[in-house]
């Protein structure tokens, strides 16, 4: 197997010298060559693949051994319905699926059928059979539509609780006790930004996601439109920390897409969405931020970081159905691993937030053919896209075309990663 390994080295001298770094391609699964692939979750030696096209299942990876990952068994999937975000609970033997419409022009999903959207529960004591336990609704109304998009999934001892986006119309967000009572999950509140007056329009008016800190006391909302803003969490309580005055927003026509907080630091990593035209402004496209939260009520970017295909000059070699667009973000103290969509996976350096650079990337050698080629973001053949997540030092992600990567990263900051047992952007566990 041949990878793209390209190192971003960047030149110095002395105590100046920045550092480098190289992904090493420890094992790959083309999944079939199914194409569409969603987000992945890792417990030990079974890997989760979901999908963005209906009636796909999710797939399930043996990766006892990481050189070989081994599709082993299937979750099947539902027609007009996608997998698209999956999380496990290990200990408590529970995967939890996002289950959601997908749009036939987007995704290629069929205009019929369909299911009713939230999060489907999963028992996976015996990992490769998981059985299907409970279901929890998100839904609106036909003039207020509601959809589950992403979650962040946060755990204590005691407590399993899903903080799940249901954009386009209020309430944004659905705080979910996954283990509730012996009848299933129980909703314990929802809230909406927009309540408490933070203002936005435009053509992503919505709260795409959330993460949460580590003690649940503060949660990072990003709202395309309205900026990011830092809310408390007290109980069941939710309030703006950051005055929608405040609301971090820098002017550009799509806002905030996720923001990861930084372990030890007050610090968040933010990623910046864009889409091609009709569902986007175009090139061009969204770079990655560096964020203080040190005081929560005025966030302030320290630092913006782009690939070249994000300058404004690139646009004209574009190919038009494509995006080169920080994505999503798995944050160590000094180190981010970043999905950049066509730009591959982006180790970048953070250890000085003002000045971040990128030190190494991963754009693998395309598939000569998939079942589903991406009916809109497909001109390149590279779409990374999934939060990585670390399990015992190695690096895990999903290209949606080319499958899941298993990766080593060698060079500056690596014991970070090395050193790590688990992490992923879009939980505490």
């Amino acid at each position: 197997m041949r990878a793209w390994l390209i190192l971003a080295a960047l030149a110095g001298c002395g105590d100046n010298a920045r550092g480098s770094g190289q992904f090493e391609v420890v094992g790959h699964t083309d999944l079939g060559a199914r194409g569409m692939n969603a987000a992945l979750a890792v417990v030990g030696s079974t890997v989760y693949v979901g999908s963005r096209i209906d009636s796909q299942p999710i797939l399930i990876v043996d990766v006892a051994d990481p050189a070989q990952p081994t599709v082993v068994g299937e979750i099947p999937g539902a027609v007009g319905m996608s997998s698209r975000e999956l999380r496990v609970v290990p200990d408590r033997n529970l995967l939890i699926e996002l289950h959601m419409r997908c749009a036939p022009d987007l995704h290629g999903c069929s205009p019929t059928g369909g299911e009713p959207e939230g999060l489907q529960l999963y028992d996976i004591t015996d990992r490769r059979a998981p059985k299907k336990t409970f279901f929890y609704g998100i839904s609106g109304s036909r003039l207020q539509p509601r959809s589950p998009h992403e979650f962040y999934l946060w755990r204590d001892d005691a407590r399993v609780i899903a903080f799940v986006t249901a954009p386009p119309a209020g309430p944004a967000l659905e705080i979910v006790d996954l283990l509730g009572t012996g009848a299933g999950p129980v909703k314990l509140t929802t809230y909406d930004p927009r309540a408490e007056g933070l203002e936005s329009a435009g053509i992503d008016n919505l709260l795409h996601s959330v993460s949460v800190s580590d003690d649940a006391t503060q949660l990072y909302l990003s709202h395309q439109q309205g900026g990011l803003v830092v809310a408390s969490m007290d109980g069941t309580h939710v309030a703006l920390t950051t005055p929608p005055a405040q609301a971090l927003y820098w002017g550009g026509p799509i806002g905030p897409h996720s923001a990861v907080k930084v372990p030890g630091r007050d610090l968040l990593v933010v990623t910046e969405e864009v889409y091609p035209m009709p569902y986007g402004t175009g090139c061009p496209w969204g770079p990655l931020r560096i964020v203080d939260i040190a005081d929560p009520t005025a966030p302030a970017v320290l630092s913006t970081l782009g690939l070249p295909e994000n300058a404004g000059s690139s646009c004209a070699s574009t190919p038009l159905l494509t995006t080169f667009t920080s994505h999503n973000a798995t944050a160590e103290r000094n180190i981010a691993l970043v999905t950049w969509y066509a730009g591959g996976l982006q180790a970048v350096d953070i250890e000085d937030p003002a000045l971040p650079y990128f030190l190494g990337e991963l754009r693998p050698e395309p598939l000569p053919s998939v079942l589903h080629e991406d009916p809109y973001l497909g001109a390149v053949p590279v779409e990374m896209w999934s939060y990585p997540v670390i399990q015992d030092g190695l690096i895990y992600v999903i290209d949606v075309r080319n499958g899941l990567y298993i990766l080593r990263y060698h060079g500056a900051h690596e014991q970070e990663i090395l050193d790590e047992d688990f992490l992923e952007g879009n939980s505490n566990l």
